[in-house]
């Protein structure tokens, strides 16, 4: 099974190739209680969105778009995550969830992303 991460770096591959302005958010992983400390106090909050893409989506009137990626097969959108979604689209973001690299980069393109691979 291809893990949640290769699943982004394969998207942020494309993202980079394509020119799109982007961010990941650095919530995931182990850390320990002093650096967990740290990153809380620096303004990390638990369930935002993995990629933060700020580029407009070309066929769609939004800030930009907000994309959850999960593995293929698996994986689930927890409260907090679910939250953030929803506050998001309701500040004019696109925020949408992807089961994979390939999910990711289709719904990409259904909003106007000239995304290369």
């Amino acid at each position: 099974m291809v893990s949640e991460l290769s699943e982004q770096m394969a998207v942020v591959r494309a993202l980079r190739k394509s020119k799109i302005l982007f961010c990941a958010v650095p919530n995931g992983g182990w850390r320990d209680k002093r650096g967990a400390r740290m990153l809380k106090a620096s303004g990390v909050v638990r369930g935002v969105p993995d990629l933060l893409i700020f580029d407009p989506p070309p066929l769609r009137e939004a800030v930009g778009v907000a994309l959850e990626l999960k593995r293929e097969k698996g994986g689930s959108v927890s409260p907090e995550q679910q939250r953030w979604l929803q506050e998001l689209n309701a500040r004019g973001w696109v925020a949408i969830v992807a089961r994979g690299a390939a999910d990711a980069l289709r719904q990409l393109r259904e909003l106007g992303f000239e995304v290369r691979t």
